[in-house]
């Protein structure tokens, strides 16, 4: 209901609604019961009138009708108008009664006295007699001939009355009919009474209403208007209410109330303007503090980039050995003739330099991580075959302080799921190498199992034999820079940045990690249990389990390593092997001395004799009382392949892996693929606006079976894909895309090539960065440009293949394979964030006499993949286009075109990154540092700064221009005991 002045909530309205309302609803009921009465008065009266008239006119007409006779009833249709001169006539003639006929005419003519309106009389059968009065000829109504009378009965004209007669044995009715105005009448005087007494009331009551609403309600309407007026600046003016009495004491102390509160408004004025005045100086000094701050932040903003510019550097410099290292081993293991003693030494280097980057590269993650840039990825991977890279990988440790190393992955876990499985290897690393670090003597146990708080969480806990964890130690550890014992840091080094690393990756994939002393658990008296949970999520292939094949064989074993032997069992449970256990050397020489058939024999390479018994003694032995297979089980680095040669044993690595266990008790081997067959078919765009950057990358891309489409500029670029999105050209299946070139930037096609994609509704082909650069936020800004990846110059062969597996999906028929790779990669990348650029390290350390060559033959070779005509090739175009490029440097040197010498000295740097050109490669980084150091800054002074590396750069141009390569090949020999390795 909507609120309006005269509401049922107003005063005036309640006083309607309890005075005004009731009064005239009592009015109304008191006319309706005077009207009522009245008429039923009125009514009454009517009745006993036509009652008097039926008993007066019933004496006069059963005489006459006794007279009439039989005769009258056979002319009754001739009777007319005149029917009571024709009675008067009749009677003369035949009675001579002329007094009763006269006694009827003057009833008749005394019937308008009576309120009679008309008389008849009518028959039994409802036919009138006869009838006189006013409308005589009007129907009479229906009535029941049979009742006993009739009482008002509605003619239309009047209200009928009726008395039966009987005269001479028939039936008659007297009927009368009254006349209804006077009853009218009388209802027109009862409403105008009742009318008029009701004005009369009204015009009281309103005139009380105004008289109560100007004693009571008018002064509260006053007050009302009078407050809705009043504000600060009136506070003091009057209140102007015509009242008496009681309101006139109430707008007394009204008065007196705004009085009080005029003062205490002015003291609350006169406190908040001293409030203003504190605020406004607290302001001010708050001003002067945020200042300083703004100051401080800006200093800190700076130490902070001063901190990642030192960062990014020294991890350049440290990562430059290490890609030195990860460059000469992977040429070295792709050789074909290598030794099995020469392989192992091989893959230990490569586990080594891989567990030193991780090293490395805790710093840099712990950086990325407090500045928020480290980014999570999501994707499909082996759990099994991860968790196994991880502890194989630092095995080697393990048997440097003859610990026993074991992994229980448990039947429920599901091998395939989706996750981070460089975050996942990154956080096992640590916990892992800590355990190994820190324990003496045992071993490591890592368990995988699922999560019993949570469900679709996997439960990962490494447990070890060490000393324990302390409560004095148990403070320290989850902090930066420290270790459970400063001593111990000082024993074994490390960055004690592991656990702080693992615990803010763990929390950033929705997961969680704690430790328990095993002592205080009651689970062991010695060493300590970290553990981790991660949510993991449903890939496509989650088989829940390795499926063993059926392995129908006895078996004798001897393994002191109970972990390990629980590995054994658990996973030839359901194979139909039998197992014979040895609980020592004498058993198990014992066993074969009682001629038992066993199909395997398996032995402990790292058995509890090992100290005292030689291994190669105990293979005599053994093969001097069985012939069959023969197995020993340990290290990979710690087997002596030819020992086994010697005695026809074959390895069993540890920690015990149940896929190769199954392929070594089933004698299963799986033929690899080759490197052409996994991508033959794939056309490959490669953009580069250096002709040397393509030839390298056409010739690894050739390797790998991928054709290959080259373009030197953006503009070839957008042109070739125009062809290909509008199908007058093959289709490309990736691009290679150089960000920096000239006219137009890798960014800039990117984008234009997009746009022909989008405007013709066309597949996104995937676009991969390749530059020289490597900045810590590069990949958001190429992605953000539409780009799908990034590459760091110079590309390795196995970041090559796996960026080529991740984005032409050519994995499905080569699982294992691309597996391999992948997890090969990702060892040497453990502790990275796989969203990070890989920077070119390839910095060649000067000679003895302290100047660098101009040209290094076996670092061309390398650079080449040991392709010396490729190698040739690159030195001879860079020797070829070094006049060119010294005039462009001297052109824009003389336009001061900062910006233009950078890209200039960028250039030459990617150039150099493939060809052994090392003094080239250094005057070039240099000066491109130099240049890029403060690009808008073109002034005479900054100039005169860069003009050394300037001059450097210059003259390493000329100095290799006037290189002949002919002559200088000449005097050059391969020595082929570098390019092989040497026991």
């Amino acid at each position: 209901m909507n609120r309006f002045r005269f509401g049922l909530k107003s005063a005036y309205g309640q006083l309607i609604l309890l005075v005004f309302l009731p009064i005239v609803v009592l009015a109304l009921v008191g006319g309706y019961l005077v009207f009522s009465e009245v008429r039923r008065a009125v009514l009454s009266e009517q009745d006993v009138l036509a009652q008097a008239a039926l008993l007066r006119y019933e004496t006069a007409a059963e005489p006459l009708l006794s007279q009439i006779g039989q005769d009258v009833d056979s002319q009754l249709a001739l009777f007319d108008s005149e029917l009571a001169n024709k009675v008067l006539t009749y009677g003369i003639q035949n009675r001579q009664d002329v007094g009763a006929l006269s006694g009827v005419l003057e009833g008749v003519n005394s019937m308008r006295t009576q309120r009679v309106q008309r008389l008849a009389i009518i028959k039994y059968d409802g036919s009138v007699l006869h009838a006189m009065g006013v409308q005589a000829s009007a129907p009479w109504g229906e009535f029941d001939v049979n009742a006993p009378h009739v009482l008002r009965l509605d003619t239309g004209y009047g209200t009928a009355y009726g008395n039966p007669l009987t005269v001479n044995g028939e039936r008659y009715w007297l009927m009368v009919e009254m006349d209804n105005e006077p009853l009218a009448i009388t209802y027109y005087h009862v409403v105008l009474a009742l009318s008029i007494t009701g004005l009369i009331t009204i015009l009281l009551l309103l005139l009380i209403l105004n008289i109560y609403s100007k004693r009571w309600i008018a002064p509260i309407y006053e007050m009302r208007l009078y407050l809705q007026r009043l504000d600060a600046d009136n506070l003091s003016t009057p209140v102007k209410v015509r009242a008496d009495g009681e309101f006139s004491l109430l707008q007394r102390d009204f008065l007196r109330a705004i009085r009080r509160l005029e003062g205490s408004f002015n003291e609350l004025k006169n406190h908040a303007e001293e409030t203003e005045r504190d605020l406004q100086q607290a302001f001010d000094e708050m001003e002067m503090q945020n200042i300083s701050i703004r100051n401080s932040r800006d200093a800190a903003v700076s130490t902070s980039q001063a901190k990642s510019a030192f960062l990014a550097n020294i991890s350049h410099e440290l990562r430059t050995p290490l890609n030195s290292i990860d460059g000469f081993i992977n040429l070295l293991a792709r050789k074909e003739g290598l030794t099995s003693e020469q392989n192992l030494y091989v893959q230990t280097i490569k586990k080594s330099s891989a567990h030193l980057l991780a090293l490395v590269n805790d710093v840099l993650d712990f950086s990325k991580i407090e500045a928020g840039k480290l980014v999570l990825d999501r994707h499909e991977f082996d759990l099994y075959a991860t968790i196994y890279d991880v502890v194989d990988m630092l095995s080697p440790a393990g048997l440097e302080k003859h610990l026993r190393l074991a992994v229980l992955f448990y039947n429920d876990v599901p091998t395939n799921v989706v996750g981070d499985s460089l975050r996942v290897k990154q956080i096992l690393t640590n916990l892992v190498g800590n355990a190994i670090k820190f324990t003496d003597t045992g071993g490591v146990v890592v368990r995988v199992s699922l999560s019993d708080r949570r469900d679709d969480y996997l439960h990962i806990a490494v447990e070890d034999t060490g000393k324990g964890v302390s409560e004095a130690d148990k403070a320290q550890l989850f902090k930066s820079f420290s270790q459970g014992d400063l001593s111990v840091t000082r024993r074994y080094g490390g960055t004690g940045l592991g656990l702080v690393i693992s615990k803010q990756l763990t929390v950033m994939m929705g997961g969680e990690i704690g430790f328990f002393d095993n002592n205080s658990e009651n689970i062991a008296q010695t060493g300590a249990t970290f553990w981790f949970e991660m949510p993991i999520g449903q890939a496509h292939n989650s088989d829940v389990a390795i499926l063993p094949p059926a392995i129908r064989a006895n078996i004798l074993v001897w393994i002191n390593h109970a972990p390990a032997l629980q590995v054994l069992k658990a996973s030839l449970a359901g194979t139909g092997a039998q197992i014979t256990e040895a609980i020592g050397l004498a058993d198990l020489l014992e066993q074969l001395d009682d001629e038992h058939e066993f199909d395997w024999v398996i032995v402990d390479n790292f058995g509890q004799d090992a100290a005292q018994d030689d291994i190669g003694a105990i293979l005599r032995q053994i093969r001097l009382r069985y012939q069959g297979r023969l197995a020993a089980y340990g290290y990979q680095v710690g087997v002596d392949g030819s020992l086994l040669e010697r005695y026809h044993a074959s390895a069993l690595y540890e920690p015990m892996d149940k896929r190769q266990l199954y392929d070594l008790l089933s004698n299963h081997k799986t033929d690899k693929p080759t490197r052409q067959q996994r991508f033959t078919g794939a056309r490959v765009l490669a953009v580069d606006d250096h002709l040397p950057n393509l030839l390298v990358l056409e010739a690894f891309l050739g390797e790998l079976g991928v054709e290959v489409v080259t373009a030197g500029s953006g503009f070839d670029a957008i042109e070739i894909m125009t062809k290909t999105v509008t199908g007058t050209s093959a289709p490309i299946d990736l691009i290679f895309m150089d960000v920096q070139m000239p006219r137009m930037s890798g960014l800039e096609a990117s984008i234009q090539i997009r746009k022909i994609e989008q405007a013709h509704l066309a597949t996104p082909v995937p676009i991969i960065a390749l530059t020289a650069h490597g900045l810590s936020d590069e990949k958001d800004r190429l992605v953000a440009s539409g780009l799908n990846d990034y590459v760091g110059k110079p590309i390795g062969h196995m970041q090559l293949v796996q960026t080529l597996e991740r984005w032409l999906h050519h994995g499905d028929e080569e699982v294992n394979t691309t597996q391999a790779l992948t997890q090969e990669a990702e060892l040497m990348q453990i502790a990275t964030n796989s969203n990070e650029p890989i920077k070119d390290n390839n910095v060649i350390p000067p000679k003895s006499q302290g100047v660098l060559a101009d040209i290094d033959w076996q670092d061309a070779l390398n650079r080449a993949a040991n392709k010396a005509d490729l190698a040739e090739k690159l030195l001879t175009m860079i020797i070829e286009n070094a006049e060119n490029e010294k005039q462009e440097l001297e052109r824009a040197w003389a336009e001061r075109n900062r910006s233009e010498l950078a890209q200039l000295a960028h250039r030459m740097v990617g150039a150099s990154r493939y060809a052994g050109v090392p003094r080239l490669r250094q005057m070039a980084e240099i000066f491109e540092t130099n240049c890029r150091a403060d690009i808008h800054a073109v002034n005479a002074s900054h100039f005169v700064s860069m003009r050394p590396s300037y001059r450097a750069l210059i003259d390493a141009l000329d100095s290799l221009g006037a290189i002949d390569l002919k002559v200088y090949l000449s005097g050059q020999t391969v020595d082929e005991t570098r390019m092989n390795w040497k026991m």
